[in-house]
């Protein structure tokens, strides 16, 4: 497994009571998220093994072959809960619960700093993994009705909606310390629908990385609790499914004549309206370069609300330069958690 929490003195005493945005808060978040792409427990036995065991039953195999199968799969499990656990456990993090339904992935998680006055609740989605579950879910981006007035993505909402009820169970058992949600890439619409359709008052915030835009105006009007977007440079996914510009080019095409442009036009509706939701904060794209203590990225900015078209010339240029490759270079969770890292230490100097 990759190194996670390295810079422990980031983690002491963390603003748990803090809803506003925060430098180590988001830093945190970030190394979540990025974990959260381990194997968890809940999925362990639901894949090569159960099939494994149906394999061996269906060709008539020895009774203790199938029991030696059984017996691997809660060998495994158990393993990879004491990994996952294991790395929590070294942030002061209890593993409480995990999910897996239908390809959509995410754990609930306890920060136990500093007794109960520290303590808080993460519930960690899943991006996107070369899987079709998931491949499905983004590219089902036609906007639909949603449940409270709105209108949503449908892959996002379908994928979310599988493990929306077994989550609200485990909140409901572990109910007591403030909430945070969070996810990177396809984990960060999740996160935004469970902000959406699971808030209380006792939800502190949420924190999205790299997140696509999940909905309309309207479905988001509801929501109280801060959510928090962060956007590193030229990373292509903030910028799909298409917002206002999208509005434009279907409009451009109503526009011409013929049958067939009017049906390309009424087609187009479906996907016509989304837009981000959230506070949006940027992050620059300098060479990785220490400063003088060793930390990385010594000309990084870290912007709130930045200027529309100052950002813009950024992310095209970087674009320009890469060959579009920077839409996908800058899209990684681990650069999210150096960079976020780095400003942190900056920000919190021992």
């Amino acid at each position: 497994m990759a190194s996670y929490f390295r810079e422990k003195r980031l983690l002491t005493s963390p603003p748990v009571a803090r809803a506003a945005y925060s430098d180590r808060t988001a830093w945190i978040m970030a190394e979540l998220s990025r974990l959260v792409y381990e194997p968890l427990p809940a999925e362990v036995s639901i894949t090569r093994l159960v099939q494994e065991i149906k394999e061996s039953v269906e060709t008539g195999e020895a009774e203790d072959t199938v029991t030696a199968l059984v017996r691997k799969a809660v060998a495994a499990e158990q393993e990879t809960t004491t990994e996952l656990a294991s790395i929590l456990r070294q942030a002061d993090f209890e593993l409480l619960e995990s999910f897996d339904e239908g390809g959509t992935q995410a754990f609930l998680a306890r920060l136990n700093a500093n007794g109960a006055a520290g303590s808080m609740l993460i519930l960690a989605f899943r991006g996107t993994e070369l899987e079709a579950a998931d491949i499905f879910a983004d590219i089902k981006a036609n906007l639909r009705s949603a449940p409270g007035g709105g209108r949503v993505h449908r892959g996002f909402l379908e994928a979310f909606q599988r493990v929306e009820e077994p989550i609200r169970q485990a909140l409901e058992q572990h109910a007591g310390p403030p909430l945070y949600i969070t996810g990177h890439s396809l984990g960060g619409a999740l996160a935004t629908l469970a902000t959406r359709y699971l808030e209380k008052d006792s939800t502190g915030a949420c924190y999205t990385f790299g997140g696509p835009r999940v909905g309309d105006r309207e479905l988001f009007a509801g929501i109280k609790t801060p959510v928090y977007r962060v956007v590193n440079a030229a990373d292509g996914v903030p910028r799909v499914p298409f917002g206002y510009g999208f509005n434009i080019i279907s409009g451009a095409i109503g526009l011409l004549p013929g049958s067939i442009s009017k049906r390309i036009s009424s087609f187009m509706e479906n996907f016509k309206g989304y837009t981000h939701y959230g506070y949006q904060v940027f992050l620059t794209a300098p060479p990785n370069q220490p400063d003088e203590k060793g930390i990385p990225f010594k000309k990084l900015r870290v912007e709130h609300s930045p200027n529309f078209f100052r950002k813009a010339r950024l992310v095209l240029a970087r674009w320009i330069k890469s060959w579009g490759a920077a839409a996908a270079q800058d899209h990684g969770s681990g650069e999210y958690v150096e960079k976020l890292q780095a400003h942190a230490l900056r920000r919190n100097p021992e």
